[in-house]
């Protein structure tokens, strides 16, 4: 059903309901208790409809929600500047098969760091930054249903001109 579908229907439902209640207790300008009692009726059938058509509302709108249990979730790093050993950080609550890489600033692949099945839980990958020269690079992480990437600078050299 499409939202102003399910918006319609709870209106119109909601109205009726009124009017039927308005009419069982103020138009006869008797109150009898079998009135009050199908007052009482209609309103907790009304409160039920409107409960149904709350929980169909909430059902369609999280329809393409994600799911986190089915992705890793990759940290950033600590510094701005990257030399000497790294260690990256991911976690993943699944057993998946991860590709985590280094790419330049064109994004082609420099170096596959790891390509094998992680279990559940959180992962360290170190990393040697001395085989890149200075700029700018990517690490990535790759599963069968997402690809993350993250920016790191390399700067070797710490001394300023």
């Amino acid at each position: 059903m499409k939202k102003k579908t399910l918006i319609a229907l709870i209106s119109l439902s909601l109205g009726m309901t009124l009017l039927i209640l308005f009419r069982v207790n103020f138009v006869k300008g008797v109150r009898s208790w079998e009135s009050k009692v199908l007052g009482t009726l209609i309103v907790l059938i009304a409160i039920r409809m409107l409960y149904i058509m709350y929980k169909a509302i909430i059902r369609r709108f999280s329809k393409g929600s994600l799911k986190k249990e089915e992705y890793a979730l990759l940290f950033d790093l600590e510094n701005k500047e990257q030399s000497g050993e790294l260690e990256f950080y991911f976690t993943m609550e699944q057993p998946k098969n991860v590709v985590f890489s280094i790419l330049n600033a064109k994004m082609e692949t420099v170096e596959v760091l790891q390509d094998k099945e992680f279990v559940s839980g959180g992962h360290i990958i170190r990393f040697d930054t001395s085989v890149l020269q200075d700029g700018v690079y990517f690490y990535c992480l790759q599963t069968d249903n997402q690809k993350t990437m993250k920016k790191m600078h390399v700067q070797h050299d710490k001394m300023t001109v």
